[in-house]
């Protein structure tokens, strides 16, 4: 028998997205349903934004994703080390356990103890599918997250009242296979075979990004004050010299960085709507990113980045969500570059 012993650590993914749909065209399929949207105009795309937001929830599949355990995985036996654990804990379901209750945090639905062994019978069964090493879609890869979540939930829940630290243990595997799974569901660059990467930006994502290009764009042609971050004095300011070095310093560059940044914006906006982008258009995505990012939180005064957002009903939370995902876009995209090195 596999002993599973610590979930590992280290970025490299356990699951990896696989290709459902091509045809001549080379539509990836999670994107078939972003064409057939893109086509009927931007107010449909505008319209569908709330039902994107939504699909931020626990249960939100990809349209036409697909999952399969990756190369690395398989070196490392993750479905076998997964298997023993789920084998362990349901082993340990049939001994004997003090009275467990749960009481979900948000103030919803109380479970009494028949009901969360009958929830962990059930995650265990199909996490126990998930270990022979077929791929995942549609229903079953949602059924698959979902009970890999609630399992580890349930083990927590036993770990604690137990104080039995191989359980706890167990649960750390299962929170990892739901994050996991959460992060292929929606890795947005995924590295090709190539050394380039496919595009899986969701359609309410691109809209908003457009939409902060657009703005960007603005504020470069205007030279407003806010693109005050992008140029940093070159010398420094504390000091009457260092401010009049770095005054003569940006005399010199800032024409040609700004025309470099405007550059770099409309070949983004060009290019936005690739399915497919080489490591150089990535690498300027990311560097515009980062660019519209760093005037974003000068604007919402956000000076550290665990700041926490302001409640939904805030006139500023729409920019914030948008300073979030870029935030989110920046990571994956430096994360999908390392993987050429």
């Amino acid at each position: 028998m596999t002993e599973p012993g610590a979930p590992p650590d280290g970025e490299r993914p356990w699951f990896v997205p696989v290709m459902t749909a091509e045809g001549p065209d080379g539509a990836w399929g999670d994107n078939v349903q972003d064409d057939a949207e893109a086509a009927s105009g931007n107010d449909a795309v505008e319209h569908d934004d709330a039902a994107d937001d939504a699909a931020d929830g626990l249960s939100g599949v990809a349209p036409g994703t697909t999952l399969a355990w990756s190369g690395w995985a398989i070196d490392e036996q993750l479905p076998d080390r997964l298997c023993a654990v789920t084998r362990s804990l349901a082993h340990r379901l049939t001994q004997e356990l003090p009275e467990l209750a749960h009481q979900n945090p948000e103030g919803g639905q109380h479970f009494n103890h028949q009901q969360l062994m009958a929830a962990m019978e059930h995650a265990l069964g199909t996490l126990a599918e998930v270990c022979d090493g077929r791929t995942l879609a549609g229903e079953d890869l949602g059924a698959a997250f979902g009970a890999a979540h609630d399992g580890a939930v349930i083990a927590a829940i036993v770990a604690a009242t137990t104080d039995e630290s191989a359980v706890a243990q167990q649960g750390r595997w299962l929170q990892r296979t739901s994050e996991e799974f959460h992060h292929a569901m929606w890795r947005r660059f995924v590295p090709m075979d190539d050394g380039r990467f496919r595009v899986r930006l969701r359609r309410g994502e691109r809209v908003l990004v457009a939409r902060v290009l657009a703005e960007q764009q603005q504020r470069l042609a205007e030279d407003t004050p806010d693109l005050a971050p992008l140029f940093p004095p070159g010398y420094g300011d504390v000091d009457p010299d260092a401010a009049i070095r770095s005054a003569e310093f940006a005399s010199l560059t800032r024409d040609d960085l700004m025309m470099g940044r405007r550059n770099a914006l409309q070949s983004m906006q060009a290019s936005l709507g690739e399915r497919i982008i080489d490591a150089d258009t990535l690498a300027a995505w990311m560097r515009t990113f980062n660019d519209v990012r760093l005037v974003m939180g000068t604007n919402l005064e956000i000076d550290h980045d665990e700041q926490p957002p302001p409640v939904p009903w805030d006139p500023t939370f729409p920019a914030w969500r948008s300073y979030s995902l870029l935030g989110n876009l920046v990571h994956e995209a430096v994360m999908a570059l390392r993987t050429q090195l």
